[in-house]
């Protein structure tokens, strides 16, 4: 009996997951998430050109907008489109200080969990 129901636990997440990412009606492209400005393969690709002390309007011309925040500012957050919840995935997170980006890096996310 357990087992059945985790086997339609398991089932239903599979049916979701997929449907988790918000899709362009016109162009039929997936969107970043939140406030981010480009898809994440490009903020990969972009972050190469990060440097430590670079102020954030540096930051915003360099890689866009991030998805998420933090509540003061100093922590932000790129996000890929899908949310990783059945595949590990992971996201770039920003640390600034007195507005100059002092660490900066690729962090996992798995189950939909930033790691």
């Amino acid at each position: 009996m357990k087992l059945q129901l985790l086997a339609v636990a398991f089932l239903a997440v599979l049916s979701i997951g997929p449907g988790c990412v918000t899709v362009d009606a016109d162009t039929n492209e997936v969107i970043p998430r939140g406030d981010q400005r480009y898809k994440f393969a490009t903020v990969k690709e972009y972050a190469k050109d990060l440097k430590l002390g670079m102020t954030k309007l540096q930051v915003l011309s360099t890689v866009g907008s991030p998805a998420e925040k933090g509540e003061r500012g100093d922590v932000w957050v790129y996000l890929p489109e899908r949310s990783a919840i059945l595949i590990p995935s992971k996201a770039l997170k920003l640390h600034f200080e007195d507005n100059a980006l002092t660490e900066f890096g690729f962090h996992a996310i798995v189950l939909g969990a930033q790691l």
